[in-house]
């Protein structure tokens, strides 16, 4: 795409999927990295910068809680310690976990919050001030297509991802005046461990492929590409914008090529809910 030698990026969510895709196709233009993941993910991370750095690229790895306040400030430290610049930032690291709505916990909810809003608030917070001095930058954040609608035992993940995309807009209005660009991405179903599940059994699969236009999940790659051109000067009147890349998904449905099948119970997406009465959470004489 050009433009990206000797620019420097901050990649969080690096480790894998498409927070790996988006840090190599960064290096294949000629970016310098910092790369982010959480302490758990530490070997992968390992290995994704020992891989880049291995084909001459400059990366340099940070594993840290995307939540405290300190990794952010770490990151963007050492890109202006390390190289003198910080140009862009991949909004990327979050959590997807399943759990029905009434066995949500606070703390469980207050954790997706902690990893997916306020780590990307703090890291763009952080990496502005660096841009900003410097004249400017790009950002792009991971949303969803559950930004915009809600999928069961999500509740919690569904609302993180709409406080992303509104995250990615208000930045976007604020840091305008400082040539600071902020966009988002809206992946639908991406091929992952989980997803990949999902694919080879037909329970699942046939209800979510109708769903999906395109009649397959996405590629890591995919998402990367669409990362790249955001940052890059080639999308340099684009900003507050929530592009979806979810082939198709979206924009509706198909009914044909495919014949569904028995929608038996057996798979943990479609196990029997519990029973549920209000009277169950809320004492006699209570008020909701």
């Amino acid at each position: 795409m050009g433009g990206f030698e000797e620019r420097v990026a901050i990649v969080s969510g690096a480790s894998s999927g498409m927070g790996e895709a988006t840090a190599r196709r960064l290096a294949r233009e000629g970016a310098r990295l910092i790369l982010l993941a959480a302490p758990a993910d530490r070997k992968d991370l390992g290995r994704v910068q020992a891989e880049l750095a291995g084909a001459g690229n400059r990366a340099i790895s940070i594993a840290g809680d995307i939540a405290e306040p300190a990794t952010s400030r770490a990151a963007v430290q050492v890109a202006l310690d390390t190289f003198g610049r910080l140009d862009y930032v991949v909004n990327n690291a979050g959590v997807y976990p399943e759990r029905e709505l009434m066995e949500e916990t606070i703390e469980f909810y207050d954790r997706i919050m902690a990893i997916n809003v306020h780590g990307m608030y703090l890291l763009s917070r952080e990496a502005a001030r660096a841009m900003a001095a410097a004249g400017g930058g790009a950002m792009v954040c991971t949303a969803s297509t559950c930004s915009f609608r809600a999928i069961e035992r999500f509740a919690a993940y569904n609302i993180s991802k709409a406080a992303v995309a509104q995250l990615a807009r208000s930045m976007a209005v604020a840091l305008a005046p400082y040539a600071i660009r902020v966009n988002a991405v809206a992946p639908g179903v991406i091929s992952a461990p989980a997803t990949d599940a999902w694919v080879t059994d037909a329970s699942i699969w046939s209800k979510q492929r109708s769903r999906i236009p395109a009649d397959r999940t996405g590629r890591p790659e995919e998402i990367a590409n669409v990362n790249v051109f955001l940052l890059s000067d080639e999308a340099s009147y684009v900003t507050g914008a929530v592009v979806f890349v979810d082939g198709g998904e979206s924009a509706g449905w198909r009914d044909s090529d495919w014949t569904a099948v028995e929608q038996v119970d057996r798979a943990p997406r479609l196990r029997r809910m519990p029973s549920y009465r209000v009277e169950d959470a809320v004492g006699s004489g209570s008020a909701l």
